[in-house]
Order: structure tokens, then C-alpha cells, then sequence
């Protein structure tokens, strides 16, 4: 079977189904923010940040959730070869040729680094900083900021179990998988050749939990993802892309609890 071919002739989703979905992931993010940790920290003396960590973890968790339900509902017969095909689970396909080719993997190198060059010169911080001026209830809480971490997690190497789980429903089985596998391959119905450019407004306005850093990310850093797994119809390349993210997790978060990294 011809994998392109599989990939565009989808049964599309309605815009009531993307909305649907996209609500399904989202509210339970905000509403761990904006309302259950509020609701929570006047009752306990647990350190507020590592509470708003499990929370947001488990958020992810059920992301992951969502989309075995939903593949389960659509994918008939359940079976690997049709996932494959409903997710785009296929090595990365050159646009010109449509010849799959594991070379194209290499693309993802100067992708990732002009994300790092956009985040790093934070060429429009100005904008998130007006953002939050104009609007100061979206200023982040204290707890939301991973920094404030760093002291509080001296010692804590249960964080460690914490942070496995939230790298594999962040960026392989919850947020990338129902962004970049669920909705994208089926929003070409309702958006046509904008469908990447929906899929990056909807996956920035989904980080409600982020939300002050939304104008940065709804501008350009957030359809990154959905445009290089579109261009190579696979879904590993998103992966590659924004699972780049884990390695300073995963280098910092030793670290801090090491008392290597200071607040």
C-alpha cells in the first residue's frame, strides 16, 4: 500500500471534531493552573511546584489515554499496520519524489537548531512581556515556573520517576501524539493547505498551563512541528523535532537535585 496515498485519504474530521478534541486535551491543563492548584495549596504544606508537576504529568497522562480511545474507535481492524497508516508512523517520505528515505531524518538537525536559535535569542519576548502587561492575571504563579525548582528538589530523586513519565506522554505517547497523529492527518478536510498552520494555532492556544508565553509560541515556534510532519508525511520527525526539548530536562533535572543548579 502506498503510505502517502493511505495518509491523504483519511476520513476527515469535522471542525466541531477538531474543537472537540482539542477542548478534550486543553481545559484539563488550564483548569490544573488556574483552579485546582489554587484550590490545593492553601490545604497542604507539600512544596506547591512539585504538586503542579504531578498534576500537569498526569494531564499528559491522559492525553495518552484519549488517543488509545480514539484510535481504537477509528482504526478497524486495530491492528499495527493500520496505525501506521492512521498516525503517520512512517520514515520520512521526500516531498519532491515521494521516495521514503531514512537520510531525510538529517533535516531535523537545522529544524531543531533554528528552534533553539528562536528560544535562545527570545526574539519576541518583548511581545510575551506586553502579553502579560496588557492582561496581568495571565501572569505565570510562582509554582509554574520550573526554576523555582531548583532548590526545592535537592535530594528529591522521585522527581526523576516523575520526569520519565511526563518525556514519554509530552513528546511520544500524549500532547505530540494527539497533535501531530490524531488531528493533523484529518484536519485537511475543514483547512486544506492551512491545516498546518491550525494545527500550530491550536496546539499553542492548548497551553493554557503557558499561557503567557502564547504569542511567541502561536507566531512561529509551535507550527514547526506540525509543518515538518506534514512536509515528510511522518510523525517521527514531529517526535525527533519537539522531543529534542528532553534533553535539558533530562541533563537539569539531575542536576538540580544534585544541588547543582541554584533558584
Amino acid at each position: 500500500m502506498d503510505e502517502n496515498k493511505s495518509a491523504n485519504t483519511l476520513q476527515q474530521y469535522s471542525l466541531m471534531e477538531i474543537l472537540g478534541i482539542w477542548a478534550a486535551v486543553a481545559l484539563p491543563m488550564g483548569f490544573i493552573l488556574w483552579v485546582a492548584m489554587p484550590l490545593i495549596i492553601p490545604h497542604t504544606n507539600i512544596e506547591p511546584g512539585f504538586i503542579y508537576l504531578v498534576l500537569i504529568t498526569l494531564g499528559l497522562v491522559w492525553q495518552g489515554i484519549l488517543a488509545y480511545i480514539i484510535l481504537r474507535r477509528e482504526v478497524k481492524p486495530f491492528t499495527w499496520e493500520n496505525i501506521k497508516q492512521r498516525l503517520w508512523l512512517h520514515t520520512p517520505t521526500d516531498p519532491k519524489t515521494g521516495v521514503p528515505s531514512k537520510k531525510l531524518y538529517l533535516w531535523t538537525i537545522p529544524i531543531i537548531a533554528f528552534t533553539l536559535l528562536w528560544d535562545n535569542l527570545n526574539i519576541l519576548g518583548g511581545l510575551n512581556d506586553f502579553w502579560v502587561r496588557t492582561f496581568p492575571f495571565l501572569s505565570p504563579p510562582q509554582y509554574a515556573i520550573i526554576q523555582n525548582l531548583a532548590d526545592p528538589a535537592i535530594g528529591q530523586w522521585w522527581l526523576m520517576g516523575v520526569l520519565v513519565v511526563l518525556i514519554a506522554f509530552n513528546y511520544l505517547l500524549g500532547e505530540e501524539l494527539i497533535f501531530r497523529g490524531i488531528l493533523l492527518p484529518k484536519m485537511n478536510g475543514v483547512f486544506g493547505k492551512w491545516d498546518i498552520v491550525a494545527n500550530g494555532i491550536l496546539f499553542a492556544g492548548y497551553h493554557l498551563h503557558l499561557i503567557w508565553r502564547l504569542p511567541s509560541t502561536i507566531i512561529l515556534r509551535d507550527w514547526v512541528y506540525s509543518w515538518a510532519a506534514k512536509r515528510y508525511k511522518s510523525y517521527w520527525v514531529a517526535v525527533i523535532i519537539h522531543g529534542f526539548d528532553a534533553v535539558f530536562l533530562v541533563v537539569l533535572f539531575p542536576m538540580a537535585i544534585m544541588g547543582l543548579i541554584k533558584a
